[in-house]
């Protein structure tokens, strides 16, 4: 339970950091090229999702399945799960806002 938690908290995260992300790319004249080149412009969520894991020194998968050949392997998937979590909260947040609707109509 507290790992589906955590992966929530960092999708959450993750749609924190990326604004944030877009605006320095912005600032620093390099959004033009990323978005030039198909496959970094498609997947740069999941690019900054692993690095935030990375950053962060997180190992979600490891506590359920065990350690990996390689450490690294252990970043990419994990970054993989909350990159993959994002539609797990946006409908999360979609739930608690129709329930929070229909508790003021009452």
């Amino acid at each position: 339970m507290y790992t589906l938690g955590s992966l929530i908290l960092l999708s959450i995260l993750l749609g924190a950091v990326m604004p944030v992300f877009h605006s320095l790319t912005r600032t620093l004249k390099i959004d033009g090229i990323i978005n030039r080149i198909p496959v970094l412009s498609d997947h740069v969520t999941l690019a900054v999702s692993i690095g935030l894991v990375w950053a962060l020194n997180l190992s979600i998968v490891t506590t359920m399945t065990g350690s990996m050949r390689e450490s690294w392997m252990t970043i990419c998937v994990d970054g993989c799960i909350v990159y993959g979590m994002i539609p797990v909260k946006d409908a999360i947040v979609s739930f608690i806002s129709k329930g929070l609707v229909g508790l003021r109509a009452a």
